[in-house]
């Protein structure tokens, strides 16, 4: 029961971070336009766009790093250092390796929290970056909360899964 459970929630938070994923892979195509478009402006007609620095800068660039971090982890996409789990006895791997993955997941949400509160922050001050476009800072909040948050839950499902995965290989 448990297991069906686990695994019904699994799957549709597989979905949710390939949407997450999505938003990731249009920030980075709309970031990669952006400044091919303001280099291609600025020498051959030199009219750069002014605005291209701000909006990839605080914008586009932390979507595509945030909004693809659950998905990578859970496709292997991490750094490992396994040295301690190839010695250590085997029965004391997967309990171990269940609370480290919790011991995660309350540190992502954690960042995530905390970065809620710097978003609300900036957002009830009206906080801007001045430039030719005055740019929010609390939208560039959206996506640090976003992406530790889906990380969080990530790392929550599998260290609650019935059946520890191995490290570094992607779910089925």
């Amino acid at each position: 029961m448990l297991s069906r459970l686990h695994a019904r929630l699994d799957s549709g938070f597989c979905w949710i971070e390939v949407a997450a994923l999505v938003i990731a892979g249009i920030a980075v195509v709309t970031a990669m336009l952006l400044v091919s478009a303001d280099a291609l402006l600025r020498y051959l007609f030199a009219a750069p766009l002014a605005f291209q620095l701000h909006v990839s800068e605080f914008y586009l660039l932390p979507a595509s790093l945030m909004m693809a971090l659950a998905w990578g982890y859970r496709t292997g996409g991490t750094i490992q250092i396994t040295v301690l789990i190839s010695v250590l006895p085997q029965p004391v791997v997967a309990p171990l390796t269940r609370v480290l993955l919790a011991t995660s997941a309350v540190y992502m949400a954690y960042l995530s929290w905390r970065s809620s509160i710097l978003f609300f922050r900036a957002f009830e001050r009206n906080e801007v970056v001045m430039g030719v476009i005055d740019w929010p800072v609390s939208l560039s909040w959206v996506w640090v909360t976003a992406g530790c948050a889906l990380l969080a839950v990530r790392l929550l499902l599998d260290a609650l899964a019935p059946t520890l995965r191995p490290i570094g290989f992607a779910h089925e």
